[in-house]
């Protein structure tokens, strides 16, 4: 009766055993890794805080003064060159469907509808463009029927 318990309790030491040498190099590979991860953070630390002080020197300004004067042919601003956002000219965009710009239509002596200035001003917050009436829809070509 004793030789039974004994091999169950011998199997049991040895699984457990097993079990512990297994889960002993487990935790020693995550140490290492662990070491390793710690050394790639310190120099990434390190690298970091060099950058930082090369980014401090090469962004000096008195330093990008110098080397705008000595390698970029710049100028002092004249107040000539300052101008309103007023005196710029105002965008030219096309007509819808027709394949010609706002220009064409004033070469051609086309007056334009307060509807085409709706269409072409800037979508606002709560703006929703205005459907295409039935012969400005599109035609499938596959059947003829519309859309």
């Amino acid at each position: 009766m004793r030789w039974p318990i004994t091999v169950v309790v011998l199997s049991l030491v040895l699984a457990i055993s097993l079990s512990l040498y297994r889960l002993k190099s487990e935790v020693q590979r995550l140490e290492r890794r662990l070491a390793v991860a710690m050394v790639q953070l310190e120099d990434n630390r390190r690298d970091s805080r060099i950058l930082a002080a090369e980014w401090s020197f090469l962004s000096q300004p008195s330093r990008l003064q110098d080397l705008a004067g000595r390698y970029l042919a710049l100028r002092p601003l004249a107040p000539e060159q300052i101008g309103r956002l007023a005196s710029l000219p105002t965008k030219a965009s096309g007509r819808r469907g027709t394949g010609k710009t706002l220009d064409d239509d004033a070469r051609d002596g086309a007056v334009r509808s307060d509807d085409e200035d709706q269409l072409s001003a800037p979508p606002v917050p709560g703006w929703k463009p205005a459907k295409p009436s039935r012969a400005e829809r599109i035609v499938l070509a596959s059947s003829g029927r519309q859309p």
